[in-house]
């Protein structure tokens, strides 16, 4: 039986706002595929998640998604990083995807996410707080009323 991919918005910067869903599938998934810019680069979705939920190294790989201006190079790199996540699937790994705020909104993970479901694995979106709303919260304004 394969794996599942989670992709997971793990809101704006503030751990507290990890939504109870986020926190559960991280702790339950057996690995946690960190986007990354650049070899050696640290992720802040993973320190995010990381201040809510105990995830052991030997959980997180880190997975390569380029910022080239190159658009082949950012193609070929997106499909590698599908590549590499199937390879837990099919083992029947499930695996969640940490991002910053929302999962939906431009998220690396749906790069991931479409190539995955051409090729007929199960994924799921967990969303997560985007930033625009956690700062319309902060400064204590509305952003949309009414018409």
């Amino acid at each position: 039986m394969k794996g599942k991919l989670y992709g997971i918005g793990v809101g704006p910067g503030d751990p507290e706002l990890l939504t109870l869903k986020a926190r559960r599938l991280i702790e339950e998934c057996d690995i946690i595929a960190v986007p990354v810019k650049k070899e050696g680069e640290e992720s802040v979705a993973l320190n995010i998640a990381r201040g809510a939920v105990d995830i052991p190294e030997e959980k997180a790989r880190k997975v390569l998604f380029t910022m080239s201006k190159d658009v082949n190079k950012r193609e070929r790199c997106r499909q590698a990083a599908a590549e590499e996540i199937m390879i837990y699937l099919d083992a029947g790994q499930n695996v969640a995807m940490p991002v910053l705020g929302d999962v939906g909104i431009y998220s690396t993970y749906s790069y991931v996410h479409k190539r995955l479901i051409r090729a007929g694995y199960d994924v799921e979106m967990i969303s997560g707080i985007p930033s625009f709303c956690a700062g319309a919260s902060r400064a204590n304004i509305s952003i949309v009323e009414g018409n």
